[in-house]
């Protein structure tokens, strides 16, 4: 039987990066149509947050987070930038938010 040889680092197959990540639905799911609308492929899932940090993120109990390939990052992070700025500033972008004041 033939064994596949893998080119590369097999550490960095299929690692995703977070673009963004928020705890409203609706903005989560904005996000993602834009994604589609531009044919970016992503990822959405929903992380549980812990009762003792809830307090952290405004009382939430999960959040979402939109991940993309790592070589469609700054695609999809210039796709997510022409979102109305209402939304943009629920967003957490990896590292900071879009308006300073969120953390």
């Amino acid at each position: 039987m033939a064994t596949a040889k893998i080119l590369g680092d097999i550490k960095k197959i299929d690692k995703d990066v977070e673009v963004c990540r928020t705890t409203n639905q609706m903005i989560s799911k904005r996000a993602a149509e834009l994604l589609i609308e531009n044919q970016i492929p992503f990822s959405r899932d929903w992380v549980k947050i812990p009762f003792f940090q809830r307090e952290k993120y405004r009382g939430a109990r999960k959040f979402y987070v939109i991940r993309t390939n790592r070589n469609r990052y700054s695609q999809a992070r210039r796709t997510i930038d022409t979102m109305e700025p209402a939304c943009k500033r629920k967003l957490y972008f990896g590292g900071y938010s879009y308006d300073s004041r969120i953390r």
